[in-house]
């Protein structure tokens, strides 16, 4: 079996048993690293629980070919989500997203008020200053594993992510 194929197989499997945008352990496990794609600039807000955080990052695209990021999961937090902001009518509505679209040879900010990942269930070392750990994967079978920064809840933008794109 390819592994082309057992990450597709994975995928399947994995996405019938958890929440479109947060892969399962194995699927990420499946997942090669990638040598095209970046996240960088990666920070969380810090809000006290129950209520979700905010991640906000920057992805990188140096290939020929656009690709779509399709989840996020982090060992810190129990779920993790693709969420985009829209403004329509003076209202913001947030709402759960199956995946964003990165182009090739291009840059895409996730940041406040626009795509961002929604973060649920934090574990005791999600505190202001500390890094943890995000694994972010794409719709090629690609991953990329990145260490964010917990900013405190004021915190409006930080590095690239205070721009839409580059």
């Amino acid at each position: 079996m390819t592994t082309k194929t057992l990450f597709s197989c994975l995928l399947l499997a994995g996405s019938s048993m958890a929440v479109a945008s947060q892969p399962s352990q194995a699927v990420l496990d499946a997942a090669k690293v990638s040598t095209t794609l970046s996240v960088t600039d990666c920070w969380i807000r810090a809000i006290p629980a129950p209520a979700p955080a905010g991640g906000f990052f920057l992805v990188k695209n140096s290939g020929d070919q656009d690709v779509k990021l399709i989840g996020a999961a982090s060992p810190a937090y129990g779920l993790t989500m693709l969420h985009q902001t829209t403004h329509s009518g003076g209202m913001s509505r947030m709402s759960e997203v199956p995946s964003v679209t990165v182009p090739a040879k291009g840059t895409l900010a996730f940041k406040p008020g626009d795509y961002h990942a929604m973060l649920e269930q934090p574990d005791t070392s999600v505190k202001v200053g500390a890094k943890v750990q995000v694994s972010f994967l794409f719709d090629n079978g690609e991953k990329v594993v990145t260490q964010c920064e917990i900013m405190p809840a004021n915190t409006r933008g930080h590095g690239h992510t205070q721009h839409r794109q580059h």
